[in-house]
């Protein structure tokens, strides 16, 4: 049977959707140990409280049934459609529109539709008034209306049943709908094979636009990745909080946009340059009062945020301005405006909010601010003063000086922003560079951080804007013997340090760091080298798949992680981008 992508690895969904498909949160991929469950991927605010449980993911169990029987089962996929497997036949499933999921099947097996246990007395489910082939289930957030296109629904004791028509055959619709749901006349019901058919349009155009191929060695991987990518694209719509297309992280436990992916995402998904230009603007459309950009954006996003992440909005602009891919978008004078405004309040937060002892470089108040959250360095104590986030605020006051320039920002406003960035390289230098390393520092203490973490090293996002020996000292040390360069990447902790271990930021190879160390490298004139990392974690991710933390001596995914009643963790857009963009720039044979 087709396994285009397995239900253990990641949810099957489809863009702008928020229906998905999923396996059992302890199930397998073989017979018995397989089943499908349709799952509801709205969440509310950072605490992602509607995910607290294994079952407010998984809402509904869909099951095969021949003489009153369960069937052992187990799950395919195609880009476009999920498959049931049994013995004696299944069932095909297709989403074929945003909140429409279409069930079809051929072989005489009855459908078995299991809700959620009911609350506070209410009934499993309740009949639609527009007739008997059609009830109403809940949906998490919302309501399920279950019809019966072919074949008789009837609603038993703790579920409902469809068994087919005279020939075999049935079809369920599932209507998606977050009020009282309008029944559509059942003639109005699209054709099961034009929804697999409009699929396949949708995916196949963000294809053509994304990336429509990459270097031999890393195409077989290449439709996964963007489809991966593609099916966490939320749009907005008459009841979400977007604004514009963003793309979330992971199923089921991180249903969220992430404002500092979302540049990284402009600057992996940049040859389509008007989704660029939209995912870099999206996360300032959630901007507060003093300018703090809001950390994770769900369905609904819920005020209160404790939050936030370094701002790398600046860095992945000056790389679009660079690349061409801003002039490609084509902004408009008042879209730039727009942005520049959002940008200068964004980098004026970390100066009136986050330099505490007023020595004019900034700080991070807790390490959910960093990005790096379990980084040894962080337990010396907050606030912390560190080389990464005031290097990436220097690129933030040079790009809001350039996107200015073609914003009708006076030219000594423009210089000014340009002179401050200066000053802040040459501060930084001063305070985390001490001739042979990088560090940070904790500022009510003073205390100096002793560790090597690699998100010391996204200074080098600076270039060949420093000194030429910080550049070759800071080289040497990530790839000196021992040191961050692994058989798959670059870890995040030194590989001889006894701060290495497990976890996201103390030892691992994660996504961040390949991206940004990539990036940097090239920027201090070593392509070289960030060929040689890139294509290490393109392999590793080719043979394992779009997992967003892997273990630096196994070579592998770590598969022991969990979060928020999940088994494991899923694929990663945020994953999925980076190799499609890596495998391209870095791909090619030398």
């Amino acid at each position: 049977m087709e396994r285009f992508v397995s239900l253990l690895d990641t949810p099957y969904s489809r863009r702008g959707s928020y229906i998905a498909l999923a396996n059992d949160n302890a199930g397998e991929d073989i017979p018995g140990k397989s089943n499908l469950w349709l799952c509801n991927c709205r969440t509310l605010g950072y605490a992602m409280t509607s995910l607290d449980t294994p079952n407010n993911y998984r809402q509904v169990l869909l099951q095969a049934v021949r003489r009153g029987q369960v069937l052992p089962a187990e799950l395919g996929t195609t880009p476009c459609e999920v498959r049931l497997h049994t013995a004696w036949g299944g069932f095909d499933c297709c989403i074929g529109e945003k909140k429409l999921l279409m069930l079809r099947g051929t072989d005489g097996l009855t459908l078995r539709i299991t809700p959620p246990a009911p609350r506070f007395f209410a009934p499993v489910s309740i009949p639609s008034a527009d007739g008997p082939e059609r009830r109403v289930i809940e949906f998490g957030m919302s309501s399920l209306l279950v019809t019966a296109l072919k074949g008789t629904l009837r609603a038993l004791t703790n579920c409902l049943e469809v068994t087919p028509d005279d020939s075999g055959a049935l079809c369920v619709a599932f209507d998606d709908a977050l009020a009282d749901p309008a029944p559509r006349p059942v003639e109005a019901y699209p054709d099961y094979d034009d929804c697999v058919a409009s699929v396949r349009r949708d995916f196949d155009d963000f294809c053509a636009r994304v990336m429509p191929a990459l270097p031999a060695a890393y195409e077989p991987r290449r439709l996964q990745a963007l489809w991966q990518t593609w099916n966490m694209i939320v749009e907005p719509d008459d009841e979400n909080d977007y604004h514009r297309p963003m793309v979330k992280m992971i199923h089921s436990v991180f249903e969220q946009a992430f404002a500092w992916q979302m540049p990284m995402q402009s600057v992996c998904l940049h040859r389509a340059p008007r989704l660029a230009w939209d995912l870099l603007c999206s996360c300032f459309d959630y901007q507060d009062a003093n300018g703090r950009l809001s950390d994770a954006v769900p369905y609904k996003d819920v005020p209160g945020r404790v939050a936030m992440k370094p701002p790398v909005q600046g860095m992945a602009l000056l790389w679009l301005m660079d690349e061409g891919v801003l002039d490609a978008a084509a902004p408009t004078a008042a879209e730039r405006q727009w942005l520049l405004e959002r940008m200068k309040k964004a980098t004026e937060y970390y100066f009136n909010f986050r330099d505490s002892d007023r020595d004019g470089l900034c700080e991070y108040d807790r390490a959910l601010e960093t990005g790096w959250e379990d980084a040894p360095q962080y337990r010396l104590g907050m606030p912390q003063a560190c080389p990464d986030l005031n290097a990436l605020l220097a690129l933030q006051l040079e790009a809001i000086a350039r996107l200015g320039a073609t914003a009708g920002m006076p030219e000594a406003e423009q210089a000014t922003f340009l002179r401050r960035s200066r000053e802040l390289i040459e501060r930084l230098l001063d305070a985390f560079w001490d001739g042979e390393q990088w560090h940070s520092f904790c500022v009510e203490t003073g205390q100096r951080s002793e560790n090597d973490n690699i998100s010391f090293y996204m200074a080098l996002l600076l270039g060949r804007r420093l000194p030429a020996e910080v550049i070759e000292k800071s080289i040497a040390r990530l790839f000196r013997p021992g040191g961050f360069d692994s058989a798959i990447g670059l870890t995040s902790e030194p590989m001889d340090a006894p701060t290495f271990r497990g976890g996201f930021s103390s030892g691992s190879v994660i996504t961040p760091a390949q991206f940004f160390l990539c990036l940097a490298l090239e920027a201090c004139g070593r392509r070289d080298l960030a060929r040689r990392v890139a294509v290490k974690y393109c392999d590793a991710l080719r043979s394992h798949g779009f997992f967003h933390i892997y273990n630096a001596l196994s070579g592998g995914e770590d598969r022991s992680l969990t979060a928020y009643g999940e088994r494991r963790l899923f694929w990663s857009a945020w994953t999925s981008s980076c190799y499609l963009f890596l495998a391209d720039r870095y791909g090619q044979p030398e």
